[in-house]
């Protein structure tokens, strides 16, 4: 890195931090009751600090509050926290910033090497990052005082982007909120503004016509004048097949027809098997129990699996309509014979073809806009961490905050550090002397 501001210094982290490489105690020394020292493993990091949940009685490698600790075993290589007093695993290495080096810059400066430092690693199949390769990382240094000016402007940044983060990750749910709020509304007769003779008011609503009604079906058990309730058989013809083993690949090059499994996935270039092809005309609603997912399909397939449900919608349904009627369904959570039980002792809330045409095309409607907003909320998330990245590399590069002349130089404090690093003595290795 060239071109730093005055007043910082380039070095390497093995010059400004020393490295406590983590060494797991005996597993009979450890406990789950809170007996003994905090003991962290991989697995204990939080979002900025570890998590407590093992002690140990026999620390081996000890860690402080002060230090900025690293995942340097396994998947999760390069992962970071801020420090804690404790024993850490072989799995977590301490890194313990000197004078010359404030904790959370160094925590922040470590944040966007992560992936860098993950691919680095080496020495088994999920990597391992050594102690070499630690201090072989390259610091741009500023002077103390700015290092920490850097920290509190980072701090408050970072801290908008997350709520920002935090407010764009709850899109999606409330999506799926609004979607069911839309397929009720549309299916208790309030999406539409037709005619008054189609819709009703309250004076004339019908109720639904079984008492014991699965409660959560539907949000409303009354409809307008015009409509009414019609049960499962009265809407579907239920043309599911049994099961059927997906077509062997003998058949996958010159097939023609598509198959439907689990997930409602059209899988292209099957069979022309015909004993496998449904024989009746399209179109279907395709219902999938794991997923619970509805699809709509215009073309002839092959039913792929067991749980996939083909359902053919009655000549006075639309068949969009149909598929939204399935939709706005709230179903028992799990289990393709309970489903299917459910299903069959259902009522659905059906209306005249106009209306229904006008429901289908103000539900299309509704949904586009709900896909729209999460697709750019999507986008907006994935700004956002690159707006993070471009904070930091901002910050490292003496462009996030002004420089102070009056700031003691990053390079006198180095020399500084070396000197007392070059007059201390290495602590000598020797071995053990047995007990007497």
């Amino acid at each position: 890195m060239s071109g730093l501001p005055e007043g910082w210094a380039l070095t390497q982290l093995g010059e400004v931090a020393d490295f406590i490489m983590g060494q797991a105690p005996p597993g009979s020394a450890c406990n789950f009751e809170g007996r003994g020292t905090p003991f962290v493993k991989a697995g204990e990091f939080g979002a900025e600090r570890p998590i407590t949940r093992e002690w140990t009685s026999q620390p081996l490698k000890m860690a402080r509050s002060t230090d900025v600790l690293m995942c340097v075993v396994g998947a999760t290589c390069g992962k970071l926290n801020l420090g804690a007093d404790c024993a850490i695993g072989r799995s977590v290495a301490a890194i313990r910033p000197s004078a010359a080096l404030d904790q959370r810059y160094l925590y922040a400066l470590l944040k966007p090497l992560t992936i860098a430092l993950r691919h680095g690693s080496t020495g088994s199949a999920q990597g391992v990052i050594s102690k070499d390769h630690l201090a072989e990382i390259r610091v741009p240094l500023p002077p103390l005082a700015e290092q920490r000016r850097i920290v509190a402007k980072l701090d408050a940044l970072i801290a908008r982007t997350t709520r920002a983060r935090a407010d764009l990750d709850r899109i999606p749910a409330l999506a799926e909120r609004y979607r069911r709020a839309v397929l009720q509304a549309a299916f208790g007769g309030k999406l539409t503004t037709l005619q008054t003779d189609d819709l009703g008011d309250a004076a004339t609503l019908l109720r639904a016509p079984q008492d014991d009604l699965e409660r959560g079906q539907w949000e409303f058990e009354c409809l307008p004048n015009g409509w009414e309730w019609k049960s499962f058989r009265e809407v579907f013809e239920d043309v599911t097949h049994s099961t059927r083993k997906l077509p062997t690949k003998e058949y996958q090059e010159s097939g023609r027809y598509p198959v439907v499994d689990q997930g409602e996935v059209l899988i292209p270039g099957y069979t022309d098997r015909e004993d496998l092809v449904h024989p009746s005309e399209p179109p279907f609603v395709v219902f999938g129990d794991h997923t619970r997912c509805v699809k709509f399909i215009e073309e002839r397939f092959v039913q792929g699996a067991d749980g996939v449900k083909v359902l053919r919608p009655r000549p006075n349904i639309l068949p969009k309509y149909a598929a939204r009627l399935l939709e706005g369904l709230e179903l028992p959570n799990k289990g393709y014979s309970r489903h299917n039980k459910f299903l069959r002792a259902s009522y659905f809330p059906v209306c005249g073809g106009d209306t229904q045409a006008e429901i289908v095309r103000r539900i299309d409607s509704a949904f586009a806009e709900i896909d729209r907003l999460t697709t750019e909320a999507a986008a907006a998330r994935r700004l956002l961490d690159r707006l993070d990245q471009a904070i930091l590399a901002k910050a490292f590069r003496g462009e996030l905050v002004p420089q102070d002349p009056a700031d003691e130089p990053a390079g006198v404090l180095l020399e500084r550090i070396r000197a007392e690093r070059a007059a201390t003595p290495n602590p000598k290795r020797g071995r053990r002397k047995a007990a007497a």
